[in-house]
C-alpha cells in the first residue's frame, strides 16, 4: 500500500513510490510533519558477496524501506577481542601453526615441566612474560526498540505492515534445496548521524513483537492491538577498521 503524505517529503524519501518495485512504509502517519525530522530509516537490499575480499556487500538497489521514530535506546558498542597470553604459550601456538614437528613440541613441553619443577623446589616462580595479545575486531550488534501506539485504524494497519515487512525481509528464500540469504538492512539516523553513530550494512538476526505492549491485552474495535512493542536486532556484516572512520580521526 502506497503511503500518502502531503506535508512535503525530505530529499532522501522517494517522491514516486512503485510498490511493485519498492515497498516503503511509515509510522506514525505524521512522522515527519510539523518540522519534526528525527527518525530512523531501515532500507533493505539484496545480499551480495565480493569474493575479492570476502566482505558482505549490497547491490545498491533498495527492495523496500521502513521509516520509524528514533528507537527508545541508542547504544553503540564496539567490542575488540584481546586475550591474556604469555611467551611460552605463544611459542607453543607458533610451533603448532608452523608445523615444527613432534621434536619441537616435546622440547617445549619439557621446558615447561622443568620450570614447574624448579618453582616447586625453590619456592620461586619465574616471570611468565604476560602480555595482552590482540586477536580480532568483532561485528557490531544493535537492538532497537519501539513502543508503537496507534491513534487510528490506519495506523494499526501501518504497524501490522511494518512488522510483516521486517519479518519478510529478514527471512531466507528456499530454492532447489538451498537457502538464498535474506536481505541486508541499510540503516541511518536522521537528520544527522554526525553526533550519534553511523551503521554499516547489517543482517537482521531477530524480530520480536509484543502485542500487549501496555502490560495487558487491549484491542480496538477492528481487532488490532492498541499498543505493540517492537524490537529488532541487527548485526553488521562489515568490520570497523581505522579506515572506516574517515579523515577526521587521527
Amino acid at each position: 500500500m502506497a503511503v500518502r503524505y502531503t506535508g512535503g517529503l525530505p530529499n532522501n524519501i522517494p517522491r514516486k513510490i512503485d510498490n511493485k518495485r519498492v515497498r516503503t512504509k511509515f509510522f506514525p502517519e505524521d512522522l515527519i510533519a510539523n518540522g519534526r525530522n528525527f527518525y530512523i530509516r531501515i532500507g533493505f537490499v539484496d545480499y551480495n558477496v565480493d569474493l575479492s575480499n570476502f566482505s558482505g556487500g549490497q547491490s545498491g538497489i533498495p527492495a523496500g524501506s521502513i521509516f520509524l521514530p528514533i528507537p527508545t535506546s541508542l547504544e553503540d558498542v564496539q567490542i575488540l577481542s584481546w586475550e591474556q597470553s604469555d611467551v611460552v604459550s605463544e611459542i607453543e601456538k607458533f610451533g603448532s601453526g608452523e608445523g615444527l614437528g613432534a621434536a619441537a613440541a616435546k622440547a617445549i613441553s619439557g621446558f615447561k615441566d622443568a620450570i614447574g619443577t624448579f618453582s616447586v623446589g625453590t619456592g620461586v616462580a619465574p616471570n611468565p612474560g604476560l602480555f595482552m595479545a590482540f586477536r580480532q575486531p568483532n561485528f557490531k550488534e544493535y537492538t532497537f526498540r519501539w513502543d508503537l501506539v496507534a491513534n487510528n485504524s490506519n495506523e494499526t494497519d501501518r504497524i501490522a505492515e511494518i512488522v510483516d515487512e521486517l519479518k519478510f525481509q529478514s527471512s531466507p528464500f528456499q530454492k532447489n534445496g538451498f537457502y538464498r540469504y535474506p536481505r541486508i538492512a541499510i540503516m541511518r539516523l536522521y537528520p544527522n548521524d554526525k553526533y550519534t553513530f553511523r551503521m554499516k550494512p547489517a543482517a537482521i538476526t531477530s524480530v520480536q513483537v509484543q502485542y500487549n505492549g501496555a502490560g495487558q491485552p487491549a484491542f480496538l474495535r477492528n481487532g488490532a492491538p492498541v499498543n505493540v512493542k517492537l524490537a529488532a536486532t541487527f548485526k553488521e556484516i562489515q568490520i570497523w577498521e581505522k579506515g572506516s572512520w574517515g579523515a577526521s580521526s587521527g
